[in-house]
């Protein structure tokens, strides 16, 4: 177990150290498909951020290693960690969620819930998708398409699809605690405003991180 700990630490360490340099070829690219402003790849910028990738990654690619049954569930939950850190990055960066990224991660979810639950699951992941979709969908119309973009419905979908039933209960919970939280401190301290623009990825993929991490924990209780 320890060994398996060990690898499982240092791979995380590593992929938390080329996932910014990742997300930023993948926004290179993006600008040029998308006419993307330079002014817009701005933010965080520095080494204290990538140090915390790198050390979060690392941290839940070795808690994941220690509470997983196997070790091919172990690494399906250890990528979709390392994906939806990426899809956060890359939010917040340039307010982009690439459909690239969303594929890969249907992908990923179909892996996911066919080792898990088989066909069945398939079959509950696409309800959990189309029922997520049309609640943010829903959103984006009463909030306005400025505030919920169609790529946010679509992560929303797709981390539907991958964590499918009860899961994504978990995981839209936890998302909407985090933001409220998020709101509430960014307006006390009047550094955000009811009319801030905020990029939605980086509290769907906090939700979706929470999910995954407790799926395996609750595996082990039971």
């Amino acid at each position: 177990m320890l060994y398996k700990l060990i690898v499982f630490a240092i791979i995380g360490l590593y992929t938390g150290y080329i996932i910014p340099k990742l997300s930023l070829k993948i926004i290179q690219y993006k600008k040029k498909t998308n006419s993307i402003g330079s002014e817009e790849v701005q933010l965080f910028d520095n080494r204290i951020i990538n140090i915390f990738i790198i050390l979060f990654n690392g941290a839940a690619w070795c808690f994941t290693a220690y509470t997983a049954e196997s070790l091919f569930a172990a690494v399906l939950i250890c990528v979709q960690i390392s994906l939806g850190i990426i899809f956060a990055y890359i939010d917040i960066k340039i307010r982009i969620i690439p459909n690239e990224l969303i594929l890969v991660l249907l992908t990923l979810g179909i892996i996911y819930q066919s080792f898990n639950y088989g066909l069945e699951g398939i079959l509950g992941s696409i309800i959990c998708m189309v029922f997520i979709m049309i609640v943010f969908t829903a959103l984006a119309t009463f909030m306005g398409l400025g505030k919920v973009g169609a790529g946010d419905v679509k992560l929303a979908g797709a981390i539907g699809f991958a964590l499918g039933y009860p899961s994504v209960v978990t995981a839209m919970g936890a998302m909407a605690a985090v933001l409220l939280s998020y709101i509430l401190i960014g307006l006390a301290l009047r550094k955000i405003r009811l009319t801030t623009m905020l990029p939605l990825a980086p509290f769907l993929v906090a939700g979706y991180i929470f999910a995954l991490v407790t799926f395996t924990v609750n595996l082990n209780i039971a």
